[in-house]
């Protein structure tokens, strides 16, 4: 395969990380600073060494050039620009032109507005294993278009803060069977309490227990019982998308 052919099939398949690695061999001669970005990365190894720590940050930037100007902001992670924040229009307008261009597996969005069913309906959203929402106002009536939604079906990690869902759409959520893949939902700051939470602080500052909402116990219990329910999600800081 050529190092077209490769990246075409690292855009199809993003979570494949031999894939990355052979696109690094096939382009070591062209652009050898990219390829020591990806094999770093993807071995995961403790870098150090201060020039090679500043070489690859160098590097990064270089990875970022195809995004430059069309993304709020971005994360590189194996290689490849994976994470990016945009507005709702920034992706109607020019999210296929990213999506050529990189491996985005994670999209945070900001002021969708009314947007959110013509995004919901993009087929870039096919592509995604984690979404944020987050500050957001989508409600309950958000909730049922993300679950009605057909392009969300990898989804692994979905973030809802701030987002002013109620009872009602907590239950959306719960029996779409649109969402199989879906682990983990980030649902603080709504106008009830949906998740497990953690509570206390030890010496490490994660939570001395674990509480758990009424309507937690009610949805697990109609229609689990559900991954993203887990008390074990409220035992932990955050819950980075990468780790789900």
């Amino acid at each position: 395969m050529t190092a077209d052919d490769l990246f075409a099939a690292i855009l199809a398949n993003p979570e494949d990380l031999d894939l990355r690695l052979r696109y690094a061999d096939a382009i070591q001669a062209t652009d050898p600073d990219h390829a020591e970005l990806i094999r770093a990365a993807i071995s995961g190894s403790d870098i150090n060494d201060r020039t090679l720590r500043r070489r690859l940050a160098g590097n990064r930037r270089l990875a970022s050039r195809p995004v430059d100007g069309l993304v709020d902001s971005f994360v590189v992670r194996n290689g490849f620009v994976e994470s990016v924040t945009m507005s709702g229009t920034g992706l109607l307008d020019h999210g296929d032109l990213v999506w050529q261009r990189a491996p985005v597996r994670h999209l945070k969005l900001t002021d969708i507005g009314d947007l959110l069913p013509r995004i919901v309906a993009s087929p870039l959203l096919d592509r995604l294993t984690a979404l944020d929402l987050s500050g957001n106002p989508i409600g309950d009536a958000g909730v049922r278009v993300l679950a009605d939604g057909r392009h969300l079906r990898r989804l692994r990690w979905l973030r809802l803060n701030s987002c002013e869902i109620g009872a009602a759409g907590a239950e959306t959520l719960a029996a779409t069977r649109n969402l199989p893949a879906l682990r983990y939902v980030g649902l603080d700051d709504n106008r009830v309490p949906i998740t497990p939470y953690g509570s206390g602080q030890d010496i490490t500052g994660g939570p001395l227990w674990v509480e758990r909402p009424p309507l937690a116990d009610d949805l697990d219990a109609r229609y689990g019982p559900l991954p993203w329910l887990s008390s074990e999600w409220a035992r932990s800081r955050g819950v980075p998308w990468e780790r789900v």
